[in-house]
């Protein structure tokens, strides 16, 4: 019997078995939905919106609620039982096998076998998926075998300026038409380093102080005046974000060192500039007007009361978590973002691993931030040059691997971009955009660790 239709029977029959188990399935529960969705053709239609429903809530989330209203919001916090769930996972497998019967694009598979690994992960597989872990290994290496996607590896190829430093005919600083949101991170300073080797500073800081501990979420500082609290709390911020970062840096040295010469190489980053990020400087080095600013997120009273009474500006906005609605309500402000994606093809999280991926290289896009997920009118896309992983890389276990890839990589992908933009706007001055068509783009969750490892295995790490 064909594999796809065994399976089809199997979920049918499964099902059948699940329908006498109570109120839980009481019409327009999850379970009941599911049910249902056993019994129909899954490929497309209804039943594909309504798969793809669950699919993403499960994806972002890793879990499922009991039932959902029509507005797709949670009715309460009980959760789909454990059955629920091994129905849910045989569904998400047959969405797999049917892309492969299908041929469907190497996107979209992607996608599916990497929501199957999350549930796979973290449910105890009914009998008849006895042996679908295997299978959807050998999957996966057919995933990649097939990719790079062809159109996204059409535009890769494209000759890109990210290479190109842009020219400084100024001997003092040059002052940009920008304020940064600086949230402490490499992210944040890999930019103010990029702007820092090229002669210029950002209008002002606004240092974005956790007034709350990171990890904890206990008010840090509870005891000290308020004139030394602040200063007390960047510094536990500080401390805790850049923890593996500087670990790394101190423990694995020559590896780090040996990062830094192929992003150098890759990316025309000066060596000084690379290093630079990682010594935590004082934030007056860069910018004559840093204003400390203490929040408990960004949904924070504090943060929009201050934005509104600066009046309208642009901000290079570096982190910190999702940006409230009441910040872009605020007139005449803008916010610029670097995303390590190229939009719109490559939206979502973990998107230096998805455009290596899909794409067969890295890459970022400058644009104005939105109320949506990487949605807002785009300045400057670009695929950048092939960076690659010291071979040493491998030696380290799967999550010191990933923390690399993102406190030492992610980071400078993003701030050539961001130089490539100076070069692209005159440093700024002339910023213009252009809208986003939704249906072009497709939006990727964070990598399961099994789909990750592959792909820092396969195509970060040099062979």
């Amino acid at each position: 019997m064909n594999p796809v239709q065994q399976l089809k029977d199997q979920l049918s029959q499964f099902s059948a078995s699940l329908l006498d188990t109570g109120p839980s399935q009481a019409a327009g529960s999850t379970l009941s939905r599911l049910v249902a969705l056993a019994g129909m053709d899954v490929r497309d239609g209804q039943a594909a919106d309504e798969l793809g429903f669950f699919s993403k809530k499960y994806d972002i989330s890793g879990k499922l609620f009991a039932s959902y209203d029509a507005q797709g919001r949670k009715n309460g916090e009980a959760r789909l039982g454990e059955a629920g769930l091994q129905l849910f996972a045989g569904l998400l497998y047959l969405r797999v096998l049917n892309a492969i019967d299908q041929n469907t694009s190497g996107i979209d598979r992607a996608k599916y076998v990497n929501v199957c690994w999350k549930i796979f992960g973290t449910v105890e597989l009914p009998d008849f998926l006895d042996g679908a872990r295997d299978t959807m290994a050998q999957l996966q290496n057919d995933l990649f075998d097939g990719l790079p996607d062809p159109d996204l590896n059409d535009k890769a190829r494209q000759p890109n300026s990210v290479r190109d430093i842009p020219a400084v005919d100024w001997d003092e600083f040059r002052t940009l038409p920008v304020d940064v949101l600086f949230y402490e991170g490499p992210i944040a300073r890999a930019y103010l380093e990029v702007l820092y080797s090229l002669r210029c500073k950002p209008r002002k800081i606004v240092h974005l102080i956790a007034a709350n501990d990171i990890v904890t979420k206990k008010k840090v500082g509870s005891l000290l005046p308020s004139f030394l609290r602040s200063k007390y709390a960047a510094a536990v911020q500080s401390r805790k974000i850049h923890h593996w970062p500087q670990f790394l840096r101190r423990s694995q040295k020559g590896l780090i060192d040996a990062v830094f010469a192929r992003l150098g190489e890759a990316l025309n980053i000066d060596q000084g500039t690379l290093s630079g990020a990682c010594d935590l400087k004082p934030l007056d080095h860069y910018c004559d007007d840093v204003v400390p600013l203490p929040i408990t997120s960004l949904k924070d009273a504090g943060l929009s009361d201050y934005i509104k009474a600066q009046g309208a500006r642009t901000y290079l906005f570096t982190g910190g978590g999702i940006v409230p609605q009441s910040l872009f309500d605020i007139p005449g402000v803008q916010y610029l973002h670097i995303h390590p994606g190229y939009l719109p093809d490559i939206r979502g999280a973990d998107c230096l691993l998805w455009s290596t991926l899909l794409a067969g290289r890295p890459s970022a896009t400058c644009f104005f931030m939105n109320a949506g997920i990487d949605t807002g009118d785009v300045i400057n896309a670009a695929f950048l040059p092939d960076v690659t992983l010291p071979s040493a890389a491998a030696d380290l276990d799967q999550k010191m691997v990933y923390r690399l890839v993102y406190g030492f990589v992610d980071p400078w992908v993003r701030a050539v971009v961001l130089r490539d933009t100076l070069t692209a706007t005159g440093f700024l001055e002339n910023l213009s955009s252009v809208p986003q068509k939704m249906e072009d783009g497709t939006t990727f969750h964070f990598m399961h660790d099994t789909l990750s490892a592959d792909v820092i295995a396969r195509r970060l790490i040099a062979v």
